[in-house]
C-alpha cells in the first residue's frame, strides 16, 4: 500500500488546531509526524497554552469506548487529547491539536508547567529542531503506564 506523505500531512494539517507557537507539522525520526520549531526559541519562552474539561480517567474511557464501539472505528487524526492532572483527573480537549505532535522523549526540550498549564522550552531551540517531551513527567495512572503507555514510557 503506497502512503502520501504529502496528502497525509495536508489533512493532518487542516483538521489541527493550532495552539503552539513558532511550530510545523513534519515527518518525524521519532514516530510518525512531529512538531517541529520553525524559528529559535528561547530558553523559558512559553510556546502553547494547555486548555480543555477537567473529567475523570474513567468517563473519558467510557466515551473513548462508545465512540469505539458505536462508530466502528476511532479515527486517526480527530480524537479527544488529553493530559494527565493527577492520577485521577484528566484536561481533555475534544480535537486533536498541535500539542498531540509533540513526541516523547527521555531528554526532551521542552516541559508542562501547572496553574496554568504551559508548554514551556527548557533549553534553547533551534529552527527546525523537533519538539520533545517527557510524557513519563505526567501523573499518569498505574493502569496507563503498564497499558498503552509501556508500548513507548
Amino acid at each position: 500500500m503506497n502512503v502520501d506523505i504529502t496528502r497525509d500531512i495536508d489533512f493532518v494539517k487542516s483538521v489541527v488546531v493550532d495552539n503552539i507557537l513558532f511550530s510545523d507539522i513534519k515527518p518525524s525520526l521519532i514516530h510518525g509526524f512531529g512538531l517541529f520549531a520553525t524559528q529559535s526559541i528561547s530558553k523559558g519562552s512559553i510556546i502553547g497554552l494547555l486548555d480543555g474539561q477537567l473529567m475523570s480517567w474513567e468517563h473519558y474511557e467510557h466515551i473513548e469506548n462508545k465512540i469505539k464501539n458505536d462508530m466502528g472505528m476511532y479515527e486517526n487524526y480527530i480524537f479527544m487529547e488529553w493530559n494527565a492532572i493527577d492520577e485521577d483527573t484528566l484536561l481533555v480537549r475534544p480535537f486533536r491539536t498541535k500539542y498531540s505532535y509533540i513526541n516523547h522523549s527521555y531528554k526532551p526540550n521542552l516541559e508542562i508547567k501547572y496553574n496554568p498549564m504551559r508548554i514551556v522550552a527548557i533549553e534553547e531551540i533551534k529552527k527546525n529542531d523537533e519538539f520533545t517531551l517527557d510524557y513519563s513527567k505526567e501523573p499518569l495512572r498505574k493502569e496507563y503506564r503498564q497499558g498503552h503507555g509501556a508500548t513507548y514510557l
